[in-house]
């Protein structure tokens, strides 16, 4: 009776470590780079500045860069997380000449956000964000309503240029995107669509830089 119970004990313990270990994954970070070291390796368009004590990659305006990374491990999934500065006044969805002030990610092509933010004296703008994506309506885009710094890790860091003396000139946000992938290669590529009356400024008066960047590629098994 006790080897029986012993063998029913056994057989148990195995059948309990068989379904735990179904859908194990295992991550492997592929690229991370907090930009201290003012590394750009595999970045086109890459620059680095100071902003409040840190290294970042920007400041950018109207452009971007581009991330390329190859020779990833066998993936069934990516995950890609940063942290997003949104650097003086954004417009929001404010119309031309202001806006809209509209921030991109393309992931091998493909739209991740095309999301628009409102910031520093645009108390009664609205922006888009959280929400990733417009609605399209008649042939056009329509962007979500949400209130100014919606969804901001931080609201209180000083500006990077027409608001570098002011706190709340600029905010951080932290961009989390998980999606299906498989391929060998990937493609970020980081840009905005901005209007601004003052064109002459338009630099210092609205502009973005990312730091803490990480791309993790997860394997289900």
């Amino acid at each position: 009776m006790h080897n029986r119970f012993q063998h029913i004990l056994v057989s148990i313990l195995i059948l309990i470590s068989l379904v735990s270990c179904k859908g194990l994954q295992k991550e492997t970070i592929v690229y991370k780079n907090d930009f201290e070291g003012s590394n750009l390796s595999g970045i086109i368009d890459g620059k680095i500045e100071d902003y409040n004590g840190s290294k970042v990659i920007g400041r950018y305006s109207q452009n971007g860069f581009l991330l390329k990374l190859d020779s990833l491990p066998v993936h069934n999934m990516v995950q890609i997380s940063f942290d997003l500065y949104i650097h003086d006044t954004w417009d929001g969805n404010t119309v031309k000449p202001e806006g809209p002030d509209i921030w991109i990610m393309n992931i091998d092509g493909w739209s991740a956000v095309y999301s628009t933010f409102a910031n520093g004296l645009c108390t009664n703008c609205s922006q888009a964000f959280p929400v990733l994506q417009p609605s399209q309506v008649n042939g056009g885009f329509v962007f979500f309503n949400n209130k100014p710094n919606s969804n901001a890790i931080k609201t209180d860091l000083p500006g990077a240029c027409k608001l570098k003396d002011s706190k709340g000139g600029t905010s951080m946000y932290k961009i989390l995107r998980t999606f299906e992938h498989t391929e060998s290669t990937l493609d970020i590529g980081c840009y905005a669509q901005l209007e601004d009356s003052d064109m002459a400024n338009k630099n210092c008066n609205e502009s973005w830089s990312v730091d803490n960047m990480m791309v993790k590629v997860i394997e289900f098994r």
